[in-house]
């Protein structure tokens, strides 16, 4: 496994750069500042690598990271209502620091702007460790988190996050990277399709809470168990989709191909199997051609889609939903691929 210096942290510590690679070139640098995926190289119908993850020209932009490009998310990813949560009679407040200024998004100061203690187990295994302390970003419990990324022979890249506490807390983790089929830089998706095996949704409010509904697709624009392209996303919806996708009303079952999504230019296609409960599909509405890519090129909106695998949005204050609580003497268990491929 090569390993690089990456950037200077303002404390004198230094952020490296790990790269994962089997026999053909396929695979990922993942940093140890935030556990952030920088680069994934993948074949294309004509054999050439295409590196699909969006990240930063500048390496120390990966300090700040609004948009999470690449990031591992905790301690819990994706919205807690009015940042509040009520565990064991104690109300918890947290940072309020989504767009609308109404929300928890991400856990807050997020494990994704951390520097992660590393382990190289071999050249196509990265182990990364986190220790979270007590009152973290408003969290209780001490908490130690590992997350390993694994390659392999056939193009896929897996991802084993677990967790332990010494207090009842709650924890729900995922990576964040933004995927662009064509190529980083590469400009819109139009020409992706994307297929999700969900007969229902984790429904919204206007700025983007649960409700604690979860409709039925069927008959609906969210239903994409056939297959639909972008193209045809945004031509039914301008806001396109930044919606956590219903897969199983518990954390354990392994779903295979949950998520489908190819490229008809490059024929690159992404099959994402989970153990998680829930998949966030967001396809780059925040973007807005401000960031500088790896390329130099900006990010216009829609340049990219997140497939988050995640426990529902909002757990910790809807019990009907499957649980974030993590109690002492247990472990958070949460382990997606992601496999690549090309579509026939």
């Amino acid at each position: 496994m090569k390993i690089q210096d990456f950037f200077q942290l303002s404390d004198g510590r230094t952020a490296r750069l790990y790269s994962l690679r089997n026999s053909s070139g396929f695979g990922a640098d993942i940093t140890d500042f935030g556990g952030a995926i920088v680069r994934l190289l993948t074949p294309d119908r004509n054999g050439k690598l295409v590196d699909v993850v969006l990240g930063f020209a500048e390496p120390a932009d990966y300090i700040e990271n609004g948009p999470f490009f690449g990031a591992l998310i905790g301690r819990v990813a994706n919205r807690i209502s009015n940042g509040r949560f009520t565990l064991d009679g104690k109300t918890y407040q947290l940072e309020l620091n989504d767009s609308n200024g109404k929300n928890t998004l991400h856990g807050g100061r997020c494990y994704g702007r951390r520097l992660w203690e590393a382990e190289v187990v071999d050249d196509y295994t990265l182990k990364l460790t986190l220790n979270s302390p007590d009152g973290d970003a408003g969290f209780p419990g001490n908490v130690k988190v590992e997350v390993v990324y694994h390659i392999t022979e056939d193009n896929a890249l897996s991802i084993a996050y677990s967790g332990t506490s010494d207090a009842p807390t709650v924890l729900s983790l995922t990576n964040h990277s933004y995927f662009n089929l064509n190529g980083e830089g590469a400009g819109e998706c139009g020409d992706h399709s994307i297929m999700i095996q969900a007969g229902r949704r984790t429904e919204v409010d206007e700025f983007l809470a649960p409700t604690g509904r979860n409709p039925e697709v069927a008959g609906t624009f969210y239903d994409l168990r056939a297959g639909k392209s972008f193209a045809k996303i945004h031509e039914e919806n301008p806001n396109c989709f930044d919606d956590n996708f219903v897969l199983s009303d518990e954390a354990e079952s392994f779903k295979e191909n949950a998520a489908v999504a190819w490229s008809d230019r490059t024929g690159i296609e992404l099959a994402c199997s989970t153990t998680a409960p829930g998949v966030q599909f967001y396809m780059g509405f925040f973007l807005d051609g401000t960031l500088r890519g790896k390329t130099e090129s900006s990010y216009p909106q829609f340049s990219a889609f997140c497939l988050e695998t995640q426990l529902w949005p909002d757990a910790v204050n809807h019990p009907e939903f499957p649980s974030a609580r993590l109690n002492p003497g247990g472990e958070y268990k949460q382990y997606t691929v992601y496999k690549f491929g090309v579509r026939n």
